[in-house]
């Protein structure tokens, strides 16, 4: 069996079963995403093209493909395993979706993106894997994949005080509360779920490619909401800063 010949039951179920996952460690993610896409409904109301990178299975992809009808989204990865999931989660907007498999890492994969400009950028839960360098070149990169007056979301928890002070202590209370609450109803926590698809015949392949691409990926968990501010001012883009918080989960954005 490969990947294109799982039943879509089951592959419904991994997806139903990894928004749960990541609830359980993003407390409101659902309000995180909102926001996102209320502002982009303010400010850009006739939105094009939208590149989602770090984009996974296609969550925040399929948000702003129901919010926005007339728009396309572009989502970007460079893990074969997950974008395989969200070639099926994205399967009903037909040429409203792109999935591209391209690495963050590499200065050249603006080129993945061929023709297509987008008019905004998007990304959830994903830029924490990248060192603080690659970070800033790849801010220096979106301001040139960006048209003039383009918008970029950066959604992600961020280090903001040392271990030990009260605001570490109160945002390291939050979210283990809301895990042990979602774990204790049986949702799988990130090894769990892994566990889960690694299970599934047909992604073998893909999942070993997974394994290798991303062997020596640590978390960068020092970044700080100034250094993200100020490494998109750096960039060249001409406003930045924090359009949402709840304790150290923060949305970052810039517009170009």
């Amino acid at each position: 069996m490969t990947a294109s010949t799982t039943p879509p039951q089951l592959l419904d179920t991994l997806i139903e079963s990894w928004e749960r996952q990541q609830d359980a460690y993003v407390n409101h993610r659902a309000e995180r995403f909102g926001i996102i896409l209320d502002a982009l409904g303010y400010a850009r109301p006739e939105l094009r093209t939208v590149l989602d990178i770090g984009g996974g299975l296609g969550s925040f992809s399929k948000l702003i493909l129901e919010r926005f009808p007339r728009s396309k989204v572009l989502t970007l990865d460079y893990d074969p395993a997950m974008l395989e999931l969200a070639r099926h989660n994205l399967r009903d907007y037909g040429d409203r979706s792109a999935i591209i498999e391209a690495n963050l890492l590499d200065p050249a994969w603006p080129d993945a993106l061929g023709d297509e400009k987008p008019d905004a950028i998007v990304s959830s839960t994903a830029l924490h894997w990248l060192p603080t360098g690659k970070l800033i070149a790849l801010y220096k990169r979106l301001a040139t994949v960006l048209g003039q007056g383009g918008v970029f979301f950066n959604a992600d928890h961020l280090s903001h005080s040392a271990p030990g002070s009260f605001f570490h202590t109160v945002s390291t209370a939050d979210d283990t509360r809301q895990q042990q609450l979602a774990f204790a109803e049986e949702v799988p926590n990130w090894d769990g779920w892994w566990e889960q698809f690694r299970a599934v015949d047909g992604f073998v392949d893909l999942i070993a490619e997974r394994d290798r691409r991303f062997s020596d990926a640590p978390e960068n968990l020092e970044t700080t909401p100034t250094l993200h501010t100020e490494a998109l001012h750096v960039a060249g883009f001409t406003e930045t800063g924090t359009l949402w918080q709840y304790f150290d989960d923060h949305i970052i954005y810039g517009i170009r």
